[in-house]
């Protein structure tokens, strides 16, 4: 038994890292964030490394008769958010819920946004993802709209 385990511990070992099972879970997070850490620092690549040609943003904004739907294709969110006369967006999210079936995921956080060192707004996003050539891309992003009750800043 024991020339087993310390075989098997040895072969687990010479294994690539890439080859070994990764937490599907934790590959569509990683996706989310490093997208909200691109967004925080202004990145464009790593903004464009996590979403695809097909992604939409849906941003439902109050309107003077209701809600409002605005629909923007991923690149025209990227240049939006990342125009050199506005600051970077400071977006922290918390509390995940992820749900995964083979290679589409849906990621649903709070939010909130700071500027200048205040809470703007806050909401929820629900993240739509596909994993695209092995790798996790948004193709999906709606988010509400929360102007008031959105407590101090997070840690």
């Amino acid at each position: 038994m024991r020339p087993f385990l310390l075989a098997t511990t040895i072969a687990l070992t010479l294994v690539p890292t890439s080859a070994r099972a990764q937490n599907p879970k934790a590959e569509v997070m990683t996706a989310v964030n490093e997208f909200m850490r691109g967004l925080k620092t202004s990145d464009l690549s790593l903004l464009n490394a996590r979403i695809d040609s097909t992604t939409r943003f849906t941003l439902v904004r109050p309107g003077p008769d209701g809600s409002r739907v605005i629909v923007l294709s991923g690149a025209d969110f990227v240049k939006v958010a990342t125009r050199p006369d506005q600051p970077p967006i400071d977006e922290p999210i918390r509390n995940p819920v992820v749900q995964i079936d083979g290679d589409v995921a849906t990621v649903w956080v709070e939010f909130q946004v700071r500027q200048a060192g205040k809470v703007s707004h806050c909401g929820h996003d629900a993240f739509h993802l596909a994993r695209v050539g092995g790798q996790w891309r948004i193709i999906n992003l709606i988010d509400s709209y929360q102007p008031t009750g959105c407590g101090d800043l997070w840690p």
